[in-house]
């Protein structure tokens, strides 16, 4: 599975800071929420702040693949934020995150998730995908960068 498949450029999201998770998850549900993207940004909200109270979902390097399972979602699909001044996100090498990959579907599309963690976790390790992104104010350019990356990784 490649990226360039499953992200969904309508839930893209380019801001400053957030104080917290809690904030930021409001915020993205309340986007989902504004693109008619799903019906109940509440519940949303509250299934991203409850997976994170479970265990941080930030795996190190300024990046975070917090990932849900709704009947909110109708397919499988990947929203992408850019928080550039990043934000504590509780990740194991004490960093704030700033690049976030939301992995969300309802529960047919579990394979799907792990394979979509294992290539963000590829990128986040094997690129200096902050790095690469930093400079970056259009959703349109996010995602192709973050497919760019991906495949100098395939073909490497």
């Amino acid at each position: 599975m490649k990226l360039a498949d499953v992200i969904n450029k309508n839930t893209f999201l380019i801001t400053g800071n957030f104080n917290d998770t809690d904030e930021f998850y409001n915020a993205f549900a309340e986007l989902l929420k504004k693109r008619e993207i799903i019906k109940d940004h509440n519940k949303v909200r509250r299934l991203f702040i409850k997976r994170e109270k479970i265990q941080s979902t930030a795996i190190g390097k300024g990046v975070a693949t917090p990932h849900i399972f709704s009947e909110e979602f109708k397919d499988f699909f990947i929203g992408v934020a850019l928080v550039k001044d990043g934000m504590p996100y509780r990740a194991p090498d004490n960093k704030n995150v700033k690049l976030v990959f939301l992995i969300m579907s309802n529960d047919r599309y579990v394979s799907f998730h792990l394979k979509s963690l294992a290539n963000i976790a590829r990128i986040a390790s094997k690129t200096d995908v902050l790095g690469e992104v930093s400079g970056i104010d259009s959703e349109e350019d996010l995602y192709n960068k973050i497919i760019e990356l991906e495949n100098k990784l395939e073909n490497s």
